[in-house]
């Protein structure tokens, strides 16, 4: 028996070698480097794959500036709103090119596998899309560079968390995004309960829940998306991201418990219901990329002027502190 399951690890191993190799020749080979601006004094790099996201870019930029992002290493994906033009005058910025299959590319993720091979091993990585925004205990006073640190002061490479949906207390067709806003003021509301989560020994926790899982897969329960993600990790040349970063190789990342307990876990907060995402569907459906398939657009169509707002389940989101106590987040050993 013991032989067997060696038998099935080496040939897991062998098989996401191969297999991480054919992804990086394919598709690294459909990204032109417009601009290349990376040094190898950057120790915190942040990779993010976008589209058409010139409303949200200013403050994503200057959020992630602020907590200590050293880089920003950009793959745009056809982009057709002045973003290369932004990004030109930027010199800790760095771009890479695409019109190829977002979906097929793992909704991003394959091409951000490339480049994090390439030029994040051996650094703090953050990986992120442009509606996501990371909080993490003490980070009014402590860098994300500090963050990293702790992770490697404990032995852990990555940080985990909960992905928490963000809304407003209108409607989603009435909660309008200007380029510049800020989307904590915004869509202030998340759920403060009603997660579901299970484990298991090659994924780790997986967490359902918020209100994509109550408003839009009230009767499809086990359809809605994945809230686990690890969008902080010191990156090592054999890492790589797996289901649109919900899943690291090797599986062991995936654990979120030490044998001393639960260490430090953040969350990412999701701006996704905003009105100017309707647009963004329909381009995309049109492009058969984005939202992979006809159902999950209908459902979005069908909840367009639905109000997530739910009384005793939406809180207006404080600071990480009120994560912790409502049991999102836990501090670990970083007091």
């Amino acid at each position: 028996m013991a032989r067997k399951i060696k038998h099935r690890l080496v040939s897991s191993r062998a098989y996401n070698f191969v297999l991480a190799h054919w992804q990086n020749l394919r598709f690294g080979g459909q990204l032109r480097c417009v601009q290349n601006r990376l040094r190898k004094s950057d120790p915190c790099v942040l990779f993010s794959c976008i589209r058409n996201e010139m409303h949200r870019i200013d403050f994503f930029y200057r959020y992630y500036k602020d907590l200590g992002v050293d880089h920003f290493v950009f793959v745009d994906n056809g982009s057709t709103d002045g973003f290369l033009e932004w990004s030109a005058g930027k010199n800790d910025v760095s771009v890479w090119h695409t019109d190829r299959s977002y979906k097929k590319a793992g909704f991003g993720i394959y091409w951000c596998n490339y480049l994090l091979r390439k030029y994040g091993t051996g650094k703090l990585c953050v990986t992120v899309d442009p509606d996501e925004f990371l909080v993490y205990p003490h980070m009014e006073s402590r860098s994300i560079k500090d963050l990293g640190q702790h992770l490697k002061e404990i032995g852990w490479p990555c940080l985990h968390v909960l992905m928490l949906d963000a809304y407003s207390d209108r409607s989603i067709d009435e909660t309008t995004m200007a380029p510049g806003d800020d989307p904590f003021a915004l869509c202030p509301y998340f759920d403060r309960d009603g997660y579901v989560q299970r484990s298991n020994y090659m994924s780790g926790t997986f967490v359902q829940g918020g209100p994509r899982l109550r408003a839009f897969n009230r009767e499809t329960p086990k359809e809605a998306p994945a809230l686990n993600k690890m969008p902080v990790v010191w990156w090592r040349k054999h890492y790589r991201y797996q289901s649109s970063a919900h899943l690291m190789w090797p599986w062991s990342l995936n654990k979120t418990s030490m044998k001393t307990g639960i260490p430090l876990s953040g969350a990412l907060f999701h701006f996704k219901f905003v009105s100017s995402l309707q647009e963004k569907v329909e381009e995309e459906m049109s492009r058969g990329q984005h939202y992979g398939g006809s159902r999950e657009y209908r459902r979005y169509k069908e909840n367009i002027a639905a109000t997530l707002y739910q009384e005793g389940i939406s809180v207006k989101y404080e600071d990480p502190d009120q994560l912790v106590k409502l049991g999102l987040v836990h501090m670990g050993e970083w007091i």
